[in-house]
């Protein structure tokens, strides 16, 4: 049997059709779209508690240097504003360091939930800006509390009313507990004090070397009267002996003659069991006073 020409070519056509379609190689318009690589919640999440806890933290963790540097400069200036020029010694330094601590906790937070990821291109939704709010929370007082502790300085809620008129019974305020550090007591200073029962505020009235005597609730020291505008009474005179007239005393030398500034109610010097203290007892100086009902905002305890 004989092959035409045309049966010939016929079979070659085919033969090349079969081998074209088995080496065929779409082109980049057949090849079905691949989705992009989404980030993972839950290494957003581990970085944002990472910022939380440290900010700039979280930024390393997501492999944004530049970022994590950023942040990290800023609070390095956070922590120079309470050492070394401690800032806190001012409700107004207090105030703009509480600020200073919410915008680095706020922008570390939010910038580790939201960011791109070095190893996954996608963005978090910016719905996740509502779990940074209580993370940003948690990192505000962690960072605050930790560097205002770590300065040196104490809050304290005084419950007594023995201060009064100067400090009132729930009054709350910013102790510098280095002040005394570099300075003696003086001679009318508030001072938190330790006693064996508790600690307390009140006011240094005579110092080591001075004599004190109080006649009917006159306070002689060293023979002067002293002029005290700051105390009050609650009783009339004679309703309390002991501590209107006691003395006089010779106080000797590292010990201290306190006084409360609400002079009928106020267990102190003038007793026999709260005596004398001296400078161990002494924890440091009430420097301002803030709250929020009733009263200024704020005022300095000079």
């Amino acid at each position: 049997m004989t092959v035409s020409d045309s049966q010939v070519c016929a079979l070659f056509c085919y033969i090349a059709q079969l081998v074209s379609d088995s080496a065929h190689i779409p082109t980049l318009a057949e090849t079905p779209a691949a989705e992009p690589p989404k980030p993972t919640v839950k290494r957003h999440l581990y970085a944002a508690a990472l910022s939380t806890l440290l900010p700039g933290a979280g930024q390393l963790f997501l492999g944004r240097i530049r970022k994590a540097i950023l942040t990290f400069v800023g609070l390095v200036a956070i922590c120079v504003g309470f050492w070394p020029l401690r800032l806190p010694r001012s409700y107004p330094g207090i105030l703009f360091l509480i600020w200073m601590c919410l915008v680095v906790s706020l922008f570390a937070v939010i910038d580790a939930l939201l960011a791109r990821d070095v190893r996954l291109p996608g963005r978090m939704s910016r719905w996740w800006i509502l779990a940074g709010i209580p993370m940003n929370y948690v990192g505000t007082n962690l960072i605050f509390t930790v560097l205002l502790f770590g300065s040196g300085f104490h809050t304290f809620r005084f419950g007594s009313s023995s201060m009064e008129p100067t400090i009132s019974k729930g009054d709350k305020f910013v102790v510098d507990e280095h002040y005394y550090h570099h300075q003696p007591p003086q001679r009318d200073d508030l001072a938190l004090l330790r006693t064996p029962d508790s600690v307390t505020v009140k006011r240094i009235i005579a110092i080591g070397g001075d004599t004190i005597q109080g006649k009917e609730r006159e306070i002689l020291l060293n023979g002067q009267s002293l002029r005290e505008p700051f105390i009050q009474h609650q009783f009339e005179e004679g309703a309390n002996p002991q501590l209107d007239t006691f003395g006089p005393v010779n106080i000797p030398a590292d010990k201290y003659f306190v006084m409360g500034d609400n002079r009928d109610l106020s267990l102190d010097s003038r007793t026999p069991d709260f005596g004398l203290l001296d400078a161990q007892s002494i924890l440091g100086k009430p420097i301002y006073s803030y709250r929020f009902t009733g009263q200024p905002l704020w005022w300095l305890l000079y």
